[in-house]
């Protein structure tokens, strides 16, 4: 007694063939990205190859990842710049300030634009708080 026809047989094969095909799409978790690789994932839907990315950063060289995160503000969707505000602000704050002051003062999201502003003036954000 036969289980299994040929073509469900065929139908199994391709399919099993097809999710073994995503799984080697998918970023080795040890390689190393490029700064533009990373730029692609970054703008990219991928959340997985997103998050990748994102721990790729910090392993560019500090000239490479500052130009790649200005990229991004000048490039990048909403979240993807706010991505980008968040990771400017573990640089040094005489690299970050000028960059965040245009950002808090030209992003077109305001909470982009808020988030920016207090990550350049923590101390005046305190004193707004405190008189309340």
């Amino acid at each position: 007694m036969r289980f299994f026809t040929l073509p469900s047989m065929v139908l199994v094969l391709v399919l099993a063939l097809g999710c073994g095909a995503g799984a080697i799409a998918e970023y080795p978790e040890d390689r190393q990205l490029t700064a533009e690789q990373i730029k692609e994932a970054l703008l990219g839907d991928d959340f997985r190859q997103k998050n990748h990315a994102r721990g790729q950063l910090e392993k560019l060289k500090p000239a490479e990842r500052l130009s790649l995160l200005k990229d991004l503000l000048a490039e990048g969707d909403a979240p993807t710049r706010m991505l980008a505000v968040a990771e400017l602000s573990e640089l040094p704050s005489e690299t970050y300030t000028p960059i965040l002051g245009k950002v808090a003062k030209d992003d077109p999201d305001p909470e982009i634009r808020e988030l920016a502003f207090m990550i350049i003036s923590p101390d005046e954000d305190e004193e707004e708080g405190e008189g309340e």
